[in-house]
């Protein structure tokens, strides 16, 4: 009898959560990502395979910079945010904002985020040539952070430069125009302008050599990751599934390169620099105790870390693998 009472109870819990689970359901996802960034799951946005997915329609929002994206998650705007960059994310934890890292998104050499420099001013000079000169970075995004590792290659002294913060269209605008010295910005359309008037301070094989990388991750806010865990992990699923298909070549580059506002070459050329990694190798290289992910977040916590919002001690607390494909 007590038995059957159990199994009874066990029934009804299991149903009640099921039914909560139901209504708690979000009725749409919200999703930011970034133009001029051309990524697989494009392809799946456009035909509306997430949606179907995840049985809701899926509203993706495009944002300058990463801190855009945070900024939009903490007002409620935004539940997921593609392929942020790994130092906006780590500002955010800094300062203690609900949002957690559930997957890599992309990972790149310095094509795709790199800092250009006016005609005249090289890796060799720009020690000198930059003091007292105003250079245009996105403050607090990837490019901030290849900013920082780039003058530490070239010995250039950044407390003698002009910093002003301008996200990477308007940067790769002043560079051309004259107006800044330097432009530190990623997405391919704004890289190629800010080329037309002058150079990469470092090659992608010199930033490499320097250990200088980027990674992007897709980030969740804590309340959207307890009220609706199997739409992140569907999210999650359909992305490596259009990760897989585009490293075995499978990919409609026309479709992602027209939703990126890219043109094909751009966009294949931009995405040959690109790696998507599995699941398995995410796990056991990356976001492992030890693994490069989580390196990289004690290297980029500590360098943008302020009194206010000093570096986590732990930032394996801010990163959950369980929404990982098996």
């Amino acid at each position: 009898m007590k038995k059957i009472v159990s199994l009874l109870l066990g029934s009804i819990v299991a149903l009640t959560l099921t039914i909560s689970a139901a209504f708690s359901a979000a009725n749409e996802v919200r999703v930011a990502f970034f133009l001029e960034w051309a990524l697989p799951n494009q392809e799946d946005k456009v035909k509306k395979t997430f949606d179907d997915a995840l049985g809701v329609p899926v509203k993706w929002t495009n944002f300058a910079t990463g801190g855009e994206m945070t900024e939009a998650m903490l007002s409620g705007d935004i539940d997921i945010s593609y392929s942020q960059g790994l130092t906006p994310f780590v500002n955010a934890v800094n300062a203690k904002a609900p949002i957690k890292l559930v997957d890599i998104a992309v990972i790149y050499g310095m094509g795709g985020t790199t800092c250009v420099a006016a005609k005249g001013i090289d890796k060799g000079n720009a020690s000198s040539k930059l003091d007292g000169q105003k250079v245009a970075v996105p403050l607090g995004t990837m490019a901030d952070y290849v900013f920082k590792e780039t003058m530490r290659v070239v010995g250039a002294d950044i407390s003698k430069m002009k910093v002003v913060d301008m996200n990477p269209e308007d940067g790769s605008a002043a560079l051309v125009n004259g107006d800044v010295a330097m432009a530190c910005l990623f997405g391919g359309t704004s890289i190629g302008k800010a080329k037309e008037a002058g150079a990469s301070v470092l090659t992608v094989a010199e930033a490499q050599e320097a250990g200088i990388a980027g990674i992007d991750i897709t980030s969740v806010t804590n309340k959207f990751l307890k009220e609706n865990p199997g739409m992140v992990r569907t999210f999650v699923e359909v992305t490596h599934e259009a990760n897989t298909r585009y490293n075995a070549g499978k990919s409609n580059m026309n479709i992602i390169a027209k939703d990126a506002a890219m043109d094909l070459a751009g966009t294949k050329k931009q995405m040959g620099g690109f790696e998507f990694p599995n699941a398995a190798t995410m796990k056991s290289k990356y976001m492992n105790k030890g693994g490069i992910l989580m390196t990289y977040l004690d290297v980029m916590g500590n360098m943008f870390a302020t009194s206010e919002n000093p570096a986590l001690k732990n930032y394996s607390k801010v990163v959950d693998t369980s929404y990982l494909p098996n």
